[in-house]
């Protein structure tokens, strides 16, 4: 009897309440890269590859519970379009509560709030299978597994408006390590790394500056070095990083023309997990400049070009390790949901005598849904 009342009451309960569905969406960018492999004593080769450039599935969605306060969600799967590698690793997921006045509290796994400043400035995100954007040779783009994150609503001010976003993790008693499409970090306590930034927006100027703290971290990246046999022997080290990063852009000419500027500086954070030889790194200073220009009279069409450079310094006597990008692009929009694009780029690894040279061509397609 009691479980037929209960029932019934349940069933009186959904039957009363309204729940709008989940919206589905995501992006397939693929596209075909010519990367020629420069080997040290090996021959060389031409070589083609089909890249999958950070495509990915979702489902997020928003109920209101009140007139100011509202359940939010998301959750984002990657997939590789070229048919390479294993599906589904995870992007950012979260569920949390929106309140119009105080701000949005998630909690899931998140990139942090100093990965999110670069999306303003990185004209090439995502290129050659996520390697020829920033995340090639730059500490501080990371997703992180166990946290809480809060976003404040927009504070208007005069000329603009200013937002403040952090993130705090959990390592959950264990040390950094990598995990299915992030990273995780060291310590039991809520807090033991954490992630801020505050970034200033208005018509003409967005600028923005954020922190991590013992958030881990990809040093001595290679970028889309394509090489079995390079000039520069070891490889990239995961460690736990401070980093300092500040990022600028200013729109002119009607928007049609924008200027891009990042510059950051990391050291490694003593922690549980750091890979063997990153304690041997005194820090890792970077910067990137870059422009976008949509022609006035074909608005279909934009130009770009960026220039980044990461350069790594120890505490020992080892030589510093130097990194270089330069790449240049155009793109046609079809439609806001369709673009094809073209690009060609060079990397320059260096270290004492030894330096390591990548160019890089391709076209590809990205489709929004």
């Amino acid at each position: 009897m009691k479980t037929k009342i209960a029932l019934a009451f349940a069933l009186s309960f959904f039957a009363g309440t309204s729940f709008a569905a989940p919206t589905l969406y995501g992006e397939i960018d693929t596209s075909l890269d010519y990367l020629p492999e420069r080997n040290a004593t090996k021959s060389d080769s031409d070589v083609w590859e089909l890249s999958s450039n950070s495509s990915y599935l979702g489902i997020k969605g928003e109920e209101k519970l009140t007139e100011r306060l509202s359940v939010v969600y998301l959750a984002e799967w990657a997939f590789n379009a070229d048919g390479d590698g294993t599906d589904w690793a995870q992007r950012n997921r979260f569920v949390g509560l929106k309140d119009n006045v105080f701000g949005t509290l998630k909690i899931g796994k998140h990139d942090t709030p100093v990965k999110q400043l670069s999306s303003v400035v990185d004209t090439f995100n995502n290129y050659v299978a996520n390697k020829a954007d920033i995340t090639g040779i730059f500490t501080g783009e990371n997703r992180v597994d166990n946290v809480v994150v809060y976003e404040s609503p927009a504070l208007n001010l005069p000329n603009g408006q200013i937002k403040i976003n952090a993130l705090l993790a959990t390592g959950e008693g264990s040390g950094i390590k990598s995990s299915s499409g992030g990273v995780k970090a060291a310590g039991g306590g809520l807090g033991d790394a954490w992630s801020a930034s505050a970034v200033y927006d208005n018509k003409i100027v967005v600028a923005g500056i954020g922190y991590d703290k013992a958030i881990p971290s990809t040093f001595l990246g290679r970028g889309f070095l394509n090489a079995s046999e390079p000039e520069i022997s070891g490889g990239s080290l995961l460690a736990a990083a401070n980093t300092i990063r500040a990022i600028g852009r200013i729109n002119l000419l009607d928007n049609n023309l924008a200027l891009k500027a990042l510059y950051q500086s990391s050291e490694v954070e003593r922690v549980a997990g750091n890979a063997v030889g990153s304690e041997k790194i005194d820090d890792a200073n970077g910067w990137l400049i870059g422009a976008e220009y949509n022609f006035p009279n074909a608005k279909n069409w934009t130009v770009k070009g960026q220039y980044s450079q990461n350069n790594t310094s120890f505490k020992t006597n080892v030589s510093d390790f130097e990194a270089e990008q330069i790449i240049a692009g155009l793109d046609y929009a079809f439609s806001k949901q369709l673009r094809t694009y073209g690009y060609a780029g060079y990397l320059t690894l260096e270290q004492a005598d030894k330096k390591d040279k990548q160019p890089v061509g391709g076209i590809g397609l990205e489709f929004k849904f």
